[in-house]
């Protein structure tokens, strides 16, 4: 399957760090691509806020043909927004909290990194206010 998504898209992962900072900048505590600036695999996103933590992260990956991930941890909380085509699991998809095994439907319909960004924030930051991680992929057409 990666050689159908193709490589990872450098520019996504600069614009997607670009979105976080603009976003979100007094929250940004840190920012390493993995395993380096030169060969990215992934964008490792650290924030100072979280829902049960003070610190939590965004792994993120982009490719270069479709498909993106956005893994966010924090000490006893994960769930994922991603886009892959694969059989038997809708494209745009969500792994929620309660079992990141599972694959429900995404709000998120964008496609372009920015946007994708934005609503991942916004799915987020919404649902870090109201203190309830069950409702990260309940948003209308974020951002």
């Amino acid at each position: 399957m990666p050689d159908e998504r193709g490589p990872i898209d450098w520019d996504a992962l600069r614009a997607v760090e670009g979105v976080f900072r603009d976003r979100l900048n007094g929250l940004v505590s840190a920012v390493e691509y993995v395993p380096d600036a030169i060969d990215p695999v992934e964008l490792q996103v650290t924030l100072t806020a979280g829902f049960d933590a003070d610190r939590c992260r965004f792994d993120v990956q982009w490719w270069t043909n479709h498909g993106y991930k956005y893994h966010y941890s924090e000490a006893d909380l994960e769930f994922r927004f991603g886009w892959e085509i694969r059989p038997g699991v809708p494209d745009k998809h969500f792994h929620p909290p309660a079992n990141p095994a599972e694959h429900r439907e995404s709000c998120i319909a964008h496609e372009e990194p920015k946007l994708v960004t934005l609503a991942v924030i916004k799915c987020w930051w919404d649902t870090l206010e109201a203190g309830d991680p069950a409702a990260l992929n309940s948003n209308e057409k974020p951002p």
